[in-house]
C-alpha cells in the first residue's frame, strides 16, 4: 500500500540529486522502456539499486500518466516521501489547545519558484505548518523543489483538497483567519497574537481571492515605502513569519 504522504516529482537532473540523499526516502523508481542509455541515467539507476529502491519500467504513455507531464519527464519519475506531510484535518483534530501558535496557507500560489521559496522561508521559521491544496502537490515541479533548496523534505505541510474549505473548518475551531492584503488598513506592525491562527497568502498576481476574503477574521498588510506596491510571496511569507516569531508566538 502506497503511504498517503508521497508526491512524485520527474526529470533526470533533480532525481539525481534527490536519490544521492540518504536523508530522503525513496518510494519507487520509474522508468520508461524507451529510454536510451546515458551516464546519469546509469548512475540514477546504480544508485537506486544500492539503496534497494523498486524500480519499475513503464509504456511511455504509462510513464506519463505518472509524471503528468510528458514533455519534461525526461522518461524518468520517483515517489518521494514528506515525512512530515499529514492532512489538515488530522492537524485540526489533534489540535487540543489552540492558543498562541500559527500557521500559512496557500491561496492559489501557482508560480513554481515562487512557491518552492515561499516554502522555504516558512520552513525557516516557527510556524506550525503550511496549508497547501492536493491539487498543487501533485504538480509540484522540479523547479519548485530546486527553489525550496531541500526545505519541502522537512516542511510540515497540510493537505486539504480546497483551501477555501479548510479555512472554514479552521474558524469552526476556533482559529482565526487573517489574510495578508496589499490594500488592508491594518498594519501588521500592530498585530498581536492571541491565539491560533492562519495566515493566508495569495496569488501572485491576483491576490486573495474574494472567498477567502469573506472567511477570514481580518486583514493585514506589511508597510512598504518609496511608493513599492506590493513584495513577492515569499519575501511577504518571511517577513509575516519572522515578525509573527519575534512577537512571542509559540
Amino acid at each position: 500500500m502506497i503511504p498517503t504522504n508521497i508526491i512524485t516529482i520527474y526529470g533526470r537532473k533533480p532525481i539525481a540529486e534527490v536519490i544521492d540523499n540518504q536523508a530522503i526516502n525513496i518510494w519507487r523508481l520509474h522508468l520508461s522502456k524507451t529510454n536510451k542509455q546515458s551516464i546519469i541515467l546509469n548512475q540514477i539507476i546504480n544508485a537506486a539499486k544500492k539503496r534497494n529502491i523498486e524500480i519499475t519500467e513503464h509504456s511511455r504513455k504509462q510513464l506519463s500518466f505518472i509524471s503528468k507531464n510528458m514533455r519534461q519527464d525526461q522518461g524518468i519519475a520517483c515517489d518521494i516521501e514528506l515525512p512530515k506531510m499529514k492532512s489538515f484535518n488530522d492537524y485540526l483534530s489533534n489540535l487540543k489547545n489552540p492558543n498562541k501558535g500559527f500557521l500559512f496557507a496557500l491561496d492559489g500560489v501557482t508560480n513554481p519558484q515562487n512557491l518552492g521559496m515561499t516554502i522555504r522561508s516558512l520552513t525557516a521559521s516557527s510556524c506550525d505548518g503550511i496549508l497547501i491544496n492536493a491539487k498543487t502537490l501533485k504538480n509540484l515541479s522540479p523547479l519548485a523543489i530546486k527553489a525550496s533548496a531541500g526545505s519541502i523534505f522537512k516542511s510540515k505541510i497540510f493537505v486539504c483538497e480546497n483551501v477555501s474549505d479548510a479555512l472554514v473548518d479552521a474558524r469552526k475551531k476556533d482559529l482565526d483567519v487573517i489574510a495578508l492584503c496589499s490594500n488592508s488598513k491594518n498594519s501588521i506592525k500592530n498585530f498581536v497574537l492571541t491565539k491560533t491562527s492562519v495566515f493566508v497568502l495569495g496569488n501572485e498576481t491576483t491576490g486573495i481571492s474574494e472567498e477567502v476574503r469573506n472567511i477570514a477574521n481580518t486583514t493585514l498588510n506589511i508597510p512598504l515605502m518609496n511608493g513599492v506596491e506590493s513584495l513577492n510571496v515569499a519575501v511577504s511569507a518571511a517577513v509575516t513569519a519572522f515578525m509573527i516569531q519575534d512577537s512571542g508566538a509559540n
